[in-house]
């Protein structure tokens, strides 16, 4: 799988998560979301660690968000 096929579907399955319109967890729009995946795969691509693109990183996505919840503003 291409590296830019990976971020796509990663952002994808973030989004299924948190969007705020249809989301299991609706916390975030998906300009929020996108932010967020960026901010986390650039962090560890500058701290050079490995993306798995799991629910692990999913939630790594989910605490740049939280911040931000748009319950809690």
């Amino acid at each position: 799988m291409s590296k830019i096929k990976a971020v796509n579907e990663f952002f994808e399955y973030v989004t299924d998560f948190y969007n705020d319109k249809d989301g299991i967890y609706p916390i975030a729009s998906k300009k929020e979301i996108k932010k967020a995946c960026i901010e986390f795969i650039n962090t560890r691509i500058k701290e050079e660690k490995v993306l798995y693109f799991d629910s692990f990183d999913r939630e790594e996505v989910r605490c740049i968000i939280e911040p931000s919840y748009k319950i809690f503003i």
